[in-house]
């Protein structure tokens, strides 16, 4: 699943994930594992709308077999594998982007949702280049102007590659993409894009198990050609971009979130629970992150909880400002987390941005336990699977959206926790689930979230 800054602003409209242009930010809610039509694994996405309540239970439901969506649903498809955001063709409405990786036997394919005043009545197949069974095409997704010419380019990472689309897209029509070469076959992997340098272009970030290859616009130029790699940083599970301590620049938080299956080379601080490190914008380096990085794990100082094997500290991760005081602050999911009795029950640590970066100082977590949350902790509803950091209300402060997608035995739902100047608040927490959805049950609602 692809992370960007989440508060990025498209070219030609308010907010990156406005998809039906009312001011604002809306949430999709990707369910890959879903049936359809008697296919398991198709795969389904539901679009939630933001307003001045947050988000409400008014929804879009999109799958293969929705009008003007290409393809159809097949075996273990997964549409919805990974979702990514922006105003691809600039009229005005963020557009969605669907990656269904195991598409056409496990070639994999990417489908942009065109936003509108009545969102995803049209879409488009992004043209894939070769197909061969196990491509995985659309593994992960990344939206930025990487190019520097001010409008948005896509980047789509497969089994073995990274293919990026940079040029004119409408409706009917997108760039043919092409390959990017990557040192030693790193070219594949989980994706975050963000200003890192502060130049006004975007960097790649792309996250291998060993390895963090950073992508950058060659000074001076703006062709896709151009776009090539700047650094080589440790790897990693997941990936995570935001400004973290005011500066203008984003900064990258890489996430190893099980060390015993996947191993980056290096030695394990948190004995198996998992570890995130955090990198700060740099303009004087190669690729604009610091070489250097703070490590962040469940026995550090001020975080709460302590390390057990395979918790999965790291396994989802979102930025963005929750307390409007203009930093952005990071949550964390830890969908392994034993609670209580609870085996897997899940949850997630928020951990708040400041002048010097990110700090421990005021450092919380959020489960079913915790009063205010509706539910109760029970064993494999893996809460925290997954989580975004954004102002679905419009007051200047983004909400927390928590998903569980075995909530309910494999029902799945979301959690909405307010952002407010104190952090995240417990009151008027809202859940969504199968019912609100109306969807049937076993959906495993919330098995992606938007990045």
């Amino acid at each position: 699943m692809a992370v960007s800054t989440g508060q990025a602003v498209a070219a030609g409209s308010k907010l990156a994930d406005d998809f039906n242009g009312d001011g604002y930010r809306d949430l999709a809610i990707g369910m890959p594992g879903k049936t359809i039509s008697g296919k398991v694994g198709a795969g389904a996405v539901l679009l939630t709308f933001g307003s001045a309540h947050g988000l409400t239970g008014k929804h879009v439901y999109i799958t293969q077999n929705s009008t003007n969506v290409p393809g159809t649903p097949g075996y273990q498809d997964f549409f919805g594998s990974s979702l990514a955001s922006g105003d691809i063709n600039r009229d005005g409405y963020a557009d969605l982007l669907v990656g269904s990786e195991g598409d056409a036997s496990g070639n994999g394919s990417v489908t942009v949702l065109w936003g509108g005043a009545s969102p995803f009545r049209s879409a488009l197949a992004l043209p894939s280049g070769p197909s061969y069974p196990s491509r995985m095409f659309g593994a992960d997704i990344a939206v930025g102007d990487f190019t520097g010419d001010s409008a948005l380019d896509i980047a789509v990472s497969e089994q073995t590659s990274l293919r990026l689309y940079s040029g004119s897209f409408t409706r009917t029509k997108a760039p043919a993409g092409h390959d990017v070469t990557g040192p030693d076959s790193t070219s594949s992997g989980r994706l975050a894009a963000g200003d890192f340098t502060g130049d006004g272009k975007d960097e790649l970030a792309v996250v291998q198990q060993k390895t963090t290859i950073v992508y950058g616009q060659d000074p001076g130029t703006t062709d896709a050609d151009s776009f090539t790699a700047q650094a080589r940083l440790s790897g990693g599970d997941g990936v995570a971009a935001g400004d973290l301590n005011g500066d203008g620049r984003a900064d990258l938080a890489i996430a190893l979130s099980n060390p015993r299956l996947n191993p980056n080379g290096l030695p394990d601080p948190s004995h198996g629970a998992g570890y995130i490190t955090v990198r700060y914008g740099d303009p004087d380096i190669n690729g604009g992150l610091a070489p250097t990085g703070h490590v962040y794990h469940q026995d550090t100082a001020g975080v709460p909880g302590t390390n057990e094997k395979e918790d999965e500290f790291g396994a989802a991760m979102s930025i963005a400002d929750i307390n409007g005081d203009h930093r952005a602050d990071l949550a964390i999911g830890i969908p392994y987390e034993t609670l209580d009795r609870a085996f897997r029950g899940g949850d997630v640590l928020v951990l708040r941005g400041s002048s010097s970066g990110l700090t421990t100082t005021g450092a919380a977590s959020y489960s079913q336990n915790t009063h205010g949350v509706p539910g109760s902790a029970e064993n494999n509803d893996v809460f925290g699977s997954q989580v975004r950091l954004a102002d679905f209300n419009r007051d200047g402060k983004a909400d927390l959206a928590v998903s569980a997608p075995y909530e309910d035995h494999g029902n799945g739902a979301v959690w909405q926790l307010r952002g407010a100047s104190s952090g995240v608040s417990t009151g008027s927490v809202t859940v969504f689930g199968s019912k609100e959805y109306g969807v049937s049950s076993g959906s495993g609602i919330g098995e992606t979230l938007l990045d």
